[in-house]
């Protein structure tokens, strides 16, 4: 199981998300340093914590209000020997082109921010390999965000699924469990997403076979830190 640093952008800065009241996030405040500069969180991460894989949202993008393509343009261009997955809303194809020539990067496709099921398809269909992209089923109160007929169609679904419960993000309350069991069933990979507190929820989504786990708050508070990840990275 791989740990997967969370990035949330959010007018410049990077943010705490908590419950997916995106109005109300406010400038991360971490243990790992003293700015909310993309930048200096990115490195700090690294440093601090040895983190090679992250998950980017570009929430202005997500939320149509602006973008922070510039932004992850420069972490990405910096951090090149790192893996990116960056979820900025895409909806339609042309919202990728920015995205695709660089080879460090995954585009994640959040269902929240799909219209339609042909929607997913037209997307799938514009990246070089499909399987390459990432899907997250987005949940709020036991509800999935985005078309229902996404959850019908597991045949077109990439290998790696994303269980997102926008409820316990940030929230402290564990991870969804029940939704991971769901995706088991349906998906050949899932990505843990919301809830994580320490490093006993991170053995046991392991027991129930994450393929990976996103993390971010128990990260800034030092409820997870570097011998906990190297536990996982050096397996």
């Amino acid at each position: 199981m791989r740990c997967v640093a969370v990035v949330d952008l959010k007018a410049g800065q990077v943010v705490h998300a908590i419950r997916g009241e995106r109005r109300h996030y406010a400038p991360v405040q971490s243990r790992l340093c003293a700015a909310a500069a993309p930048r200096a969180v990115v490195q700090a991460l690294r440093e601090r914590l040895g983190v090679g894989v992250f998950y980017v949202a570009d929430l202005d993008a997500i939320q149509q209000s602006g973008s922070a393509r510039d932004i992850i343009a420069d972490l990405v261009a910096t951090h090149a020997d790192c893996e990116w997955w960056i979820d900025a809303g895409f909806g339609t194809p042309d919202a990728l082109e920015a995205y695709l020539s660089a080879p460090n990067v995954r585009a994640v496709i959040g269902s929240e921010s799909l219209h339609a099921a042909a929607d997913f398809a037209a997307l799938r269909a514009a990246l070089p390999d499909p399987d390459d992209m990432i899907l997250s089923l987005d949940h709020r109160a036991g509800a999935l965000l985005g078309p229902t007929a996404l959850w019908q169609m597991p045949a077109r679904w990439p290998s790696r699924v994303i269980a997102m419960n926008l409820d316990r993000v940030g929230a402290g309350a564990g991870p969804d469990f029940e939704l991971i069991a769901r995706l088991r069933e349906r998906a050949h990979a899932v990505v843990a997403a919301g809830g994580v507190r320490d490093a006993g929820d991170l053995a046991r989504l392991e027991d129930a076979g994450a393929s990976e786990v996103l993390l971010a708050t128990a990260l800034h508070d030092g409820r997870i830190g570097a011998s906990d990840l190297a536990r996982y990275r050096d397996r």
